[in-house]
């Protein structure tokens, strides 16, 4: 994994692949925890929403490997949360949904954590994967 910021196009609208994506994601061993929908979220906060705004922020999780994780090392919960979200918003150049994803690879992880080796293996492994279930859901 040489690229670091992952981000593809899909022809579905941005409901339909959020939805691909929540129907696939326990194929690769996740739940979506939680979508956002970020208009919705500003919204909230008194931010004036252009019309035609949509970009949802889906939060993934594979709870069992999340527990054993942070029970061998709490630290890791700083660096395992994060890489755990996508986003899929509406290109306004194009038209087209994209999907983002920042995956972490092993010799990023090895600078937050350069003794945690198991680390450095399972979660760049763990990104792959996310990527994978974005590659299938698109």
């Amino acid at each position: 994994m040489s690229k670091i910021l992952y981000v593809t196009s899909s022809d579905k609208n941005t409901e339909e692949a959020v939805k691909s994506i929540k129907e696939s994601a326990r194929d690769f061993g996740f739940i979506v925890r939680d979508v956002f929908d970020m208009g919705e979220e500003f919204r909230k906060h008194g931010v004036n929403i252009e019309n035609g705004f949509d970009f949802y922020s889906l939060m993934l999780c594979n709870p069992e490997k999340a527990y054993q994780s942070i029970v061998k090392n709490p630290v890791r919960g700083a660096v395992l949360l994060p890489p755990k979200q996508i986003v899929v918003y509406r290109n306004k150049k194009t038209g087209k949904t994209n999907i983002a994803y920042l995956a972490f690879n092993r010799q990023f992880v090895k600078k937050l954590l350069p003794d945690d080796k198991p680390f450095q293996e399972s979660l760049p492994d763990s990104c792959r994967k996310i990527i994978k279930l974005i590659k299938n859901a698109k």
